[in-house]
């Protein structure tokens, strides 16, 4: 059985996602990212849920990347702040193994998506010419 199926579905990683989005939206060094880039809370929300319904074996429903990110500043406290709350709000919703499959999931994508801000960053993409 899929670990979306063993969550409870859609319904219940949507109650996740709207706890820690909650948290992260109140969060000191998350909050102000959020409250700067995201307009429409509830498109943001499916999307996010669309995202995890990819990476949790559910339906796939997420076709989009990750590249939006790469223009939000995003430093190493930014991960460890994401992953610390993303940790605790699953351990707070769901069981132990299925939360330390998520906690698994969202390192890995904290691991890519910091790779690629190393990149972009390394290349000097997306700077403006001084002058």
């Amino acid at each position: 059985m899929s670990l979306y199926d063993r969550l409870g579905g859609r319904v219940v990683l949507e109650r996740l996602l709207s706890r820690f989005y909650d948290a992260a939206r109140a969060d000191e060094v998350l909050g102000p990212i959020f409250q700067q880039h995201v307009d429409d809370w509830e498109s943001h929300l499916q999307t996010v849920a669309n995202f995890w319904s990819n990476h949790t074996g559910g339906p796939v429903l997420y076709r989009g990347g990750m590249g939006r990110h790469l223009r939000l500043g995003l430093k190493p406290e930014h991960f460890e702040r994401w992953l610390r709350l993303w940790g605790e709000n699953a351990d707070r919703e769901v069981d132990a193994e299925c939360a330390a499959e998520l906690k698994a999931i969202a390192a890995n994508v904290a691991e890519n998506l910091q790779a690629m801000v190393a990149n972009v960053s390394a290349l000097g993409i997306g700077r403006r010419p001084v002058g």
